[in-house]
């Protein structure tokens, strides 16, 4: 790639991409700072006047910010299409609002690449035909190498500045490299068409071997998206890692040779961005494991790390006294080098900073999850710990603190995910008023995962004066016929349930015989009234959320960490809900937010 006459034209395009990036970014951040302001505005108010309902809009600001939110919200949510199966999982189509922002991106490059490139005949360059659009195609192509490897990083620079977490960038690290694999086609077919015609193919590889190196990071590339597609990823994660690091350093290697030196500052910006990433991870992972700014008594590298198994084949990594904090929600990197001295996994924090402990729940299934369960089994009543390291905490979760009511929903091991987020509302200030909780399991007996906190969420519940808790355990192996889904009712106070003799001919109990909450009172007379409720079946996304939604008199935040199957119809439905009830045009009815979390990224 040289510039030639085409140089001054192709970069200005070139910065113009960094320019819309750089616009783009500033954007969220103004959208991140509005949200911040708004949040702790309705902290304020909800301090001010407790009876208040804070997140209703007030004033024709607040009114016109929250109808292009809902706006935004039905445009983006919906997901109407998605895949299952073990292969055709990988083929989901993406949610609305992730084809919209790809939409964009492809009509920016698309006019980046073709504007002013296309000569007709009688035009002065037209000999230069070709190479206009292959030198165009080259400046568009080498211009997205940056932005690939930013948005790869833990740490970035759009992270810290929109709060956009690094894993909810991973779909457009794939795609915009995709983007730049096509654009690098144009780039390098329009060149060999050149010389194809003029029938000097040979002589131009012979002539320029940095044709060679272009074509080899082209190579580099496409053997990047092909491991990268998530059948391949799932096969073998951590070989898939360490490849794809070998191959994005030798492409960028490869390009340094291939790009002329007034266009390499686009290789140092991906090499800035790697080394930033790398260097603040790899000192901020010797600070914690060696507790140089912890508040943790231990002195040897790394922690103490306990196993346990549960039910359903679930390990508990717990580690006592941490000597740090982290948000509810936030995972951390695992590395347990006596278990697998080569295996770096991310796993969610199932508890609070204030539980000083942190416990991961992990489900097994091969490899290194199932090499924990065998060492936890295997050493079952013993008080051996293993040595681990931790990199972390990651992670954004969301901040529902602001919203009038909250429906959140697990699948699962989602549970780790949701029930801190619940643990976390509880023991701070909110606006929140009424919380519901959805479980799903495959056996009443996985809700002894969670049975310390349940117990304490129960207790916490009852001593608000403010919040309603439902917490609603839904059984999915349950042989139960009678009715799945009976509205849950609240115990009196101090009035413990029957005892029932038969308890699989009732689909809903406010407690089972083998239930650990027999003991607890669900309400009381100075709190708001709670309930815990056991129920047959598999619920509908409908029957989950619709109800409180049309109770709110305020936002209404929906948090769900589950599968594919149950996000894709979070979000259709929360969408199709909003647009029905016409949220905040004019009808009365108030916000839907949604988060999504899903298993793996």
């Amino acid at each position: 790639m040289s510039g030639g006459i085409f140089t001054p034209a192709d970069e200005t395009y070139g910065r113009g991409l960094w320019y819309g990036i750089a616009g783009c970014v500033g954007l969220l951040a103004v959208i991140k700072a509005a949200n911040t302001i708004q949040t702790r505005s309705r902290l304020k108010l909800q301090r001010r006047d407790p009876h208040s309902i804070p997140s209703r809009p007030r004033g024709w600001l607040s009114q016109a910010y929250a109808t292009a939110t809902a706006t935004a919200r039905e445009m983006s949510y919906p997901q109407p299409v998605y895949f299952t199966g073990r292969f055709s999982k990988y083929f989901s189509p993406l949610p609305l609002g992730k084809w919209l922002t790809l939409a964009f991106y492809w009509i920016v490059i698309l006019s980046f690449l073709w504007t002013g490139t296309i000569l007709k005949k009688g035009d002065a360059m037209y000999a230069y035909k070709w190479e206009k659009v292959g030198f165009r195609a080259a400046w568009v192509t080498v211009t997205q190498i940056p932005l690939v490897y930013l948005l790869s990083c833990k740490f970035n620079p759009i992270s810290i500045l929109t709060g956009i977490s690094y894993e909810r960038f991973n779909w457009l690290h794939r795609w915009v490299a995709r983007t730049m694999w096509l654009t690098a086609i144009v780039h390098w077919s329009f060149f060999y068409t050149e010389w194809s015609l003029a029938k000097i193919v040979t002589m131009q590889m012979d002539m320029m071997p940095m044709v060679s190196y272009g074509f080899g990071a082209w190579g580099v590339v496409t053997w990047m998206l092909l491991s990268g597609f998530g059948f391949f990823r799932d096969l073998c994660y951590e070989l898939f890692v360490l490849q794809h690091i070998a191959a994005a350093g030798t492409l960028l290697w490869l390009l340094y040779i291939h790009v002329p030196g007034y266009a390499s500052y686009n290789i140092w910006m991906a090499v800035a961005f790697v080394a930033f990433d790398w260097g603040v991870r790899i000192i901020w992972g010797i600070t914690r494991n060696t507790h140089f700014l912890s508040q943790s008594s231990s002195k040897a590298p790394g922690y103490g790390t306990s196993l346990q198994a549960l039910s359903g084949d679930v390990v508990r990594v717990r580690i006592d006294d941490p000597g740090f904090t982290w948000q509810a929600g936030q995972h951390v990197y695992l590395y347990m080098p006596g278990l697998r001295p080569l295996e770096f996994h991310p796993f969610t924090i199932a508890s609070t900073s204030t539980a000083r402990r942190l416990d991961l729940l992990i489900q097994a299934r091969s490899g290194f999850s199932r090499t924990l369960y065998k060492s936890a089994a295997a050493q079952a009543g013993s008080s051996w710990k293993h040595r681990a390291f931790i990199s972390g905490p990651w992670g954004t979760p969301p901040d529902i603190s602001h919203c009038e009511t909250a429906v959140l929903i697990a699948c699962s091991t989602g549970a780790t995910f949701i029930i801190p987020i619940l643990q976390d509302l509880l023991q701070r200030e909110t606006c929140l008023r009424d919380i519901t909780l959805h479980w799903i399991v495959r056996s009443q007996e996985h809700s002894s995962w969670f049975e310390q906190d349940l117990q304490t969420i129960l207790h916490q519940a009852n001593q608000s004066t403010k919040t309603r808790l439902q917490i609603n355990i839904h059984i999915t192996n349950s042989t139960t016929t009678t009715e799945p889904h009976p509205t849950p009712h609240p115990l009196p106070r101090d009035v413990k349930p029957p005892h029932s003799p038969n308890p699989s001919t009732s689909s809903t109990s406010t407690y089972d015989s083998s239930s650990p909450f027999q003991t607890i009172p669900l309400s009381n007379e100075d709190s708001a009234p709670s309930t815990f409720t056991f129920h047959s079946g598999r619920p509908t996304v409908s029957t989950l959320i619709r109800g409180p939604v049309e109770t709110a008199l305020g936002e209404t935040a929906v948090v769900v960490c589950g599968g594919t199957s149950i996000t894709a119809q979070t979000r259709t439905f929360v969408a199709k809900l909003s647009d029905e009830r016409a949220v905040h045009k004019g009808t009365g009815a108030q916000g839907i937010g949604l988060w999504t979390e899903t298993y793996g990224w």
